[in-house]
């Protein structure tokens, strides 16, 4: 029996936003141009998008898990399940992500002047540790109407000019829309499994390997604007899927065939430290199938870890993720801008002014996140519960089946 609430997760999560927070923290105050770590701690710094990779992992995970555990109250063959499932997430992702687009659109310019100026303070330039200048230039109307629709990932230059983070929501949301789909045709059935499955995780993969080759040829040719950031589900689909399929297994829907193929074919073309994180997502996972092969002294302390990550910080952590992940880029913004003008205070030490504005940021972050996950988060998700228990059917008063799905 799976439990409902895979609660290392919560550790995983919160550790994976604090990632991007001390990631981007980094790039604002230059990176490299600043301070160089050895190897291993500067590629984690420079590379936050891995800590995204792993949400993409969790998400996919946590909506077959989720889909799996509900499945005997709302059958995945029903109208109002998808309807459900799609209201679950507007609800969870939406109204917050809403405040937080139009606080950015109209706080564009000051912001970006704000990140401009603290870079050329650490660093002499405005010019970012990846070689180009942020753009200070406010967004367009169809910049903002594309993100209130969150179709921004899809479109190369609005993708992430807003508020640059949620280049993910539209992705998520792109998979959330396909995720019903992809579970009646490919995971519902064991015998559609075997012939479909194998064949679904191949061709993702292709296509994964395919997008951002087409997309910069065609930037080329047509001399336009090109993804700087995998912000279309072609890109980063086999890291959806690899967490469906993580999710079948631990529920035993899906035999671990499917899941070592998943292993096998996505493994090679991700750097080392994406394929580490997914071992450790993966070895909390299946923690108790592995503690007949494990060295006990070896699973007690794997257990005590994974007990530590399901703790009440990490509860916390998870249930703040959200905020602080949307948030952080705006706070660090405005933080550096306040220290930097009390440098005297430090004695004109930048490592100092660093560090404060890093203590403050986090200090700042986590109030502001508890803020908005207990007044706006959390009552949106109890609204979005009670309208889909009044207003949709259960599996007793069900308003049809989706036969044409049936039979594809």
């Amino acid at each position: 029996m799976v439990n409902n609430r895979i609660k290392f997760l919560d550790g995983i999560r919160f550790i994976l936003a604090f990632w991007v927070v001390l990631g981007h923290f980094y790039t604002l105050i230059g990176g490299i141009k600043l301070y160089r770590f050895n190897p291993f701690i500067e590629n984690i710094l420079k590379m936050p998008i891995v800590a995204v990779f792993g949400f993409m992992i969790i998400t996919g995970f946590l909506m077959m898990h989720n889909f799996l555990i509900r499945e005997k109250i709302e059958p995945t063959n029903l109208k109002s399940t998808f309807i459900k499932f799609w209201l679950r997430r507007f609800f969870r992702l939406y109204p917050l992500y809403m405040i937080l687009i139009f606080a950015a659109f109209f706080s564009f310019e000051y912001i970006s002047t704000l990140n401009a100026k603290n870079l050329y303070y650490f660093t002499g330039s405005n010019i970012t540790q990846w070689g180009f200048v942020r753009s200070t230039v406010q967004p367009s109307m169809a910049d903002l109407i594309s993100h209130i629709f969150l179709i921004h990932g899809l479109i190369p230059q609005f993708h992430d000019s807003i508020l640059g983070v949620t280049w993910s929501l539209s992705l998520e949301m792109q998979f959330y829309f396909i995720f019903p789909f992809l579970f009646m045709i490919f995971f519902k059935d064991r015998i559609v499994q075997k012939r479909r499955l194998a064949l679904l995780l191949i061709s993702c993969t292709l296509l994964a390997f395919i997008s951002p080759r087409l997309f910069n040829l065609l930037s080329t040719l047509t001399v336009s604007q090109n993804f700087r950031e995998p912000s279309f589900i072609s890109y980063t689909m086999p890291l959806f899927l690899l967490g469906m399929v993580m999710g079948g297994v631990k529920h035993k829907k899906i035999s671990p065939m499917f899941l070592i193929m998943s292993l096998v074919l996505l493994m090679p073309f991700q750097i080392i430290l994406t394929n580490i994180m997914i071992g450790i997502i993966l070895l909390f996972l299946f923690l108790d199938e592995m503690k007949i092969i494990s060295p006990s002294f070896l699973y007690r302390l794997l257990s005590s870890i994974s007990i530590a990550l399901s703790g009440k910080i990490a509860e916390f952590g998870a249930n703040i993720s959200y905020s602080l992940y949307l948030i952080h880029t705006l706070v660090i913004s405005i933080v550096l801008d306040a220290v930097i003008l009390h440098e005297s205070v430090f004695n004109y030490n930048k490592h100092v002014i660093v560090l404060v504005s890093l203590i403050i940021t986090i200090v700042i972050c986590v109030c502001l996140c508890y803020i908005l996950y207990t007044f706006i988060e959390r009552p949106l998700i109890a609204l979005g519960k009670r309208i889909i228990s009044s207003k949709l059917p259960t599996a007793t008063t069900a308003i049809g089946s989706l036969h044409i799905i049936e039979k594809v």
